[in-house]
């Protein structure tokens, strides 16, 4: 099991970079987007989002429409 952290990706991207380094990925769980982390949740669970979560990702979906 290895651990890569993405600031900043494209499609496929770490299955990409795995393919070069000869490694087959598996399985990829996204475990959190920016400062709105997965936690305990159970597979196949949802929670609703606090208000400043929702604000945080509207924020940053902005800041990416930028450029």
């Amino acid at each position: 099991m290895a651990e890569v952290v993405l600031y900043e990706g494209r499609n496929r991207q770490i299955r990409r970079m795995c393919e070069t380094l000869g490694l087959e990925v598996l399985r990829l769980k996204r475990t959190a987007v920016g400062s709105v982390k997965l936690g305990m949740l159970q597979p196949g669970k949802w929670r609703h989002l606090t208000a400043s979560e929702v604000a945080y990702l509207k924020n940053l979906g902005s800041i990416k429409d930028r450029g």
